[in-house]
C-alpha cells in the first residue's frame, strides 16, 4: 500500500510498505479520509512545543494522521459489532487499559498511551490498523470526509468547551477561531451552551470562517488593543472563559488580561509558549489557568454524535490527494489555510 510517511525530519515521502496484519481484537480500516491537524505540522518538523520528537521518544520512520475514517477491511478474532464494509471515525488515543486514568476512562491521559499517527503507523496511508475495535465508532448519516476531523478537532474542541462550563450568560473568547479547531469550539459551545461567544483570529479568511461557524462577535486580533476590544463586548466585565487554541507568545502575553473576575482561561494550542501572569492577580480576581489535552472516549463518542445529529459539521477547506500531504502541511504551517484540510487515498 501507499503511504506518505516521516523518513527524516522536514519531508513526509511516499513509500509504499505492506498492508498491515490484524491480529487479536485488531481491525483494518480502509482510510477514506484523513484530517490534517497541526500537530503533523510540529511532527514534521522535529518539534513539539520546545521538545524534540527525539526526546519525546518518537521512532521513525512514521506514517502520520491521527484524523481517520473509513471502511471497515478486515477484523481480528474477538472483533464483535462491526464487519467488512462498516463506515468508521477512529479515535486515535489508545490507552493501556490499566493505568489509572484509563480506569476512570480517560484514556487521553493514559501513563503509556499509543496514539495513532503519533507513535504508532496513521492514516496517511491507504490502510491503518486500529489496535481495538473499542476504538471504532459507526458513522451513519457523515461522509468520511465530515467526519474525520472530528477524530482531533471535534473531540478536542469538545473537550475544552465541557471544561469551560458555560450558560447562557456567560462569554467565551475564542482565540484562533478561524482554524481548524477554533470554528469547532465555536459551533459545539454554540450547539451545547447558548453562550455569548466572541471569535478572535488575525486573517481576514479565517475571521470569515469563524463568523461562518456562529461567532456572535468577530474581533480581529491585529487591532491595536484587543484587550478593550473585548471587554467593550462584554460590558467591561471580560470574558467569562478563553479559550487560547494557540499558546503563543502573543496570545499568552495579551489575552489573559482579558479575562472577567472568576474567569477560565483554558489552554489547548501546542506552540509552546510560557505563562507570564502575576500570580497577585491570579489571586484577587480568582482567575482560572487550565489545560486541556485531546479527549476521552466520552467527549470523542459525544461530538461524534452531536455531528450525526447534524448540529456541528467541519468547515473543510480543502480536500487534497495523499501525495499532496505536503503541500497541506506547508499551507497550515504558513497560515495559508482557514477551517480543516482532508487527505483522500
Amino acid at each position: 500500500m501507499k503511504a506518505m510517511r516521516l523518513v527524516d525530519v522536514g519531508r513526509l515521502q511516499l513509500v509504499d510498505v505492506e498492508v498491515p496484519k490484524v491480529q487479536r481484537f485488531e481491525v483494518l480500516v480502509k482510510v477514506k479520509a484523513a484530517g490534517v491537524c497541526h500537530s503533523d505540522v510540529h511532527i514534521r518538523s522535529g518539534y513539539v512545543g520546545k521538545a524534540s520528537i527525539k526526546d519525546l521518544g518518537f521512532k521513525l520512520p512514521l506514517t502520520l494522521g491521527h484524523e481517520v475514517a473509513g471502511a471497515v477491511e478486515e477484523t481480528g478474532e474477538g472483533v464483535e459489532g462491526f464487519a467488512k464494509g462498516d463506515m468508521v471515525v477512529i479515535n486515535s488515543w489508545i490507552g493501556c487499559g490499566s493505568c489509572y486514568f484509563c480506569k476512570t476512562g480517560e484514556e487521553n491521559l493514559c501513563d503509556d498511551q499509543r496514539q495513532i499517527g503519533i507513535n504508532i503507523d496513521g492514516g496517511f496511508a491507504e490502510y491503518v490498523k486500529v489496535p481495538h475495535y473499542k476504538y471504532l465508532f459507526k458513522i451513519k448519516n457523515l461522509s468520511p470526509i465530515d467526519a474525520a476531523p472530528l477524530a482531533c478537532a471535534g473531540t478536542t474542541s469538545y473537550r475544552a468547551v465541557r471544561k469551560a462550563n458555560l450558560d447562557p450568560s456567560k462569554f467565551l473568547t475564542v482565540i484562533g477561531a478561524g482554524g481548524g479547531l477554533g470554528h469547532m469550539v465555536v459551533q459545539i459551545a454554540k450547539a451545547a451552551s447558548g453562550a455569548t461567544i466572541i471569535g478572535v483570529d488575525v486573517r481576514e479568511e479565517a475571521l470569515k470562517i469563524a463568523e461562518k461557524a456562529g461567532a456572535d462577535h468577530i474581533v480581529d486580533g491585529r487591532v491595536d488593543n484587543v484587550v478593550n476590544e473585548i471587554k467593550k463586548l462584554t460590558s467591561g466585565r471580560g470574558s467569562d472563559v478563553i479559550i487560547d487554541l494557540n499558546n503563543s507568545e502573543k496570545t499568552l502575553s495579551v489575552y489573559p488580561f482579558a479575562l472577567a473576575k472568576k474567569g477560565k482561561y483554558i489552554m489547548v494550542g501546542l506552540a509552546g509558549a510560557d505563562l507570564k501572569y502575576p500570580s497577585t492577580l491570579i489571586v484577587s480576581r480568582e482567575a482560572q489557568f487550565m489545560g486541556s489535552w485531546l479527549g476521552s472516549q466520552a467527549d470523542f463518542i459525544n461530538v461524534v454524535s452531536l455531528a450525526e445529529m447534524g448540529k456541528v459539521k467541519p468547515i473543510i477547506a480543502k480536500i487534497r490527494k495523499l501525495e499532496e500531504a505536503n503541500e497541506a502541511l506547508d499551507d497550515l504551517e504558513h497560515a495559508r489555510v482557514a477551517g480543516r484540510q482532508v487527505l483522500v487515498p
